[in-house]
């Protein structure tokens, strides 16, 4: 009687170590599969932890360009030089402006101004979106709350801390400065030069062509690139 209760009980214990055994860790649930390749996420000695460690290169942040890295170190100086600006008063991020004509951009200044919105974020600073519009708008096209229609945005947003910025274009690559500014008494709480070579921003620049027009004159050069650099896109 004793030799047949002792097996069931041995049976029933293996299994219940089995099951234990198998049991799926918690990380486990977070593994992924990565351009056909599984991917586990570490957990040390696979054990469960409040805090679990993620390989950045294989969990994945999302890829950055040249830009994105220019509005990094901008930024990154940018915050180094800030002598009043708190990081709860909110701040906005204007498009940068060309230095002949404030009332020009061009898309490479459009693509910064995203990037350097992004990089003062991750610095946790209080930033205002102004091309958030009052109302949602949808279309047969998609559904669109961003816009530039001063109609359509907000005129009375609670800001007095604002970050402008010039570029010029040249025959070697681009000059920019940027500056945050109280706006109630236009005081330069914070600055930063810098200069881009034109191969750093391979996809955003050309060089000039022989023959260049510009404000509605023909200008001719010896060689190609002779003049300064034009952002791609840019009526000539």
């Amino acid at each position: 009687m004793i030799n047949r209760l002792f097996i069931p009980t041995v049976m029933l214990a293996s299994l219940s170590l089995a099951a234990c055994t198998q049991t799926p860790n918690a990380a486990s649930n977070l593994a992924f599969s990565n351009n056909g390749n599984y991917i586990k996420v570490a957990d040390e000695d696979e054990v469960y932890r409040d805090k679990l460690t993620y390989d950045i290169q294989a969990a994945g942040l999302s890829p950055k360009g040249q830009v994105n890295v220019w509005a990094e170190k901008l930024v990154n100086e940018l915050v180094l030089q800030n002598d009043v600006l708190r990081p709860d008063q909110p701040l906005l991020i204007t498009t940068p402006v060309m230095t002949s004509d404030l009332n020009v951009t061009n898309e490479l200044a459009l693509q910064l101004q995203q990037g350097l919105l992004t990089a003062f974020h991750a610095h946790e600073f209080n930033l205002v979106d102004l091309n958030v519009a009052t109302n949602l708008r949808a279309t047969e096209q998609g559904e669109f709350m961003l816009s530039r229609n001063w109609e359509l945005l907000r005129t009375d947003l609670p800001v007095s801390h604002v970050l402008v910025s010039t570029m010029t274009l040249t025959p070697e690559g681009i000059v920019f400065n940027a500056r945050v500014v109280n706006i109630t008494n236009n005081r330069v709480l914070s600055a930063v030069q810098s200069f881009v070579t034109a191969s750093s921003l391979s996809g955003y620049l050309q060089p000039s062509e022989i023959i260049e027009s510009r404000d509605g004159l023909l200008y001719r050069h010896q060689k190609r690139g002779d003049s300064r650099y034009t952002v791609l896109g840019d009526k000539q």
